[in-house]
């Protein structure tokens, strides 16, 4: 868990707390299930009075192993992902249902930041831009060489047409 005292930042109108942490997944809540990350979090922001809220502002890079979604070879990659979200005091009205709250000087940040990490994971990550991925008929990996194999496909719907070309 990561907690930030802000009984100081809420005193001053403008009050500003910087963070820097070298954070574990595990302070974060993240098994390699979620997330298979490669040594530590760097986390680079800062904790903000915003008048009626309190703003979290972060930055946070990591490396991260993963699988290539068209050659399905594995490998490391950078995460980097942005964290903004603010927290109401518990007495706010008119607030979104899940939004986050605090009701004392310590604040804990650990699920947006969570949050943030796991959500700037790409759906589908590609070990380099142009990878070729894995030919559809025998399984080769494209970027080794050509495989050889036929992998011109005709739409079904315009098979019959291919007689034409036959004669």
């Amino acid at each position: 868990m990561i907690k930030v005292n802000v009984a100081e930042i809420k005193r001053r109108l403008v009050g500003e707390k910087s963070l820097a942490y070298d954070l574990e997944p595990s302070e974060l809540e993240i098994t390699s299930e979620d997330l298979d990350v490669v040594g530590t979090i760097r986390l680079d922001g800062k904790m903000s009075n915003a008048g009626d809220v309190l703003l979290l502002e972060a930055v946070m890079k990591t490396r991260v192993k993963r699988m290539c979604g068209r050659c399905l070879k594995d490998f490391e990659g950078n995460l980097e992902a942005e964290v903004i979200e603010k927290f109401y005091p518990d007495s706010a009205e008119n607030i979104e249902q899940d939004a986050f709250v605090y009701d004392s000087d310590v604040i804990d940040i650990t699920e947006p930041l969570r949050e943030g990490l796991l959500l700037a994971e790409p759906m589908q990550a590609l070990c380099k831009p142009d990878c070729k991925g894995l030919c559809h008929v025998c399984g080769a990996d494209l970027n080794l060489g050509d495989c050889g194999c036929d992998r011109f496909v005709v739409d079904p719907r315009l098979a019959a047409l291919k007689q034409f070309i036959k004669k």
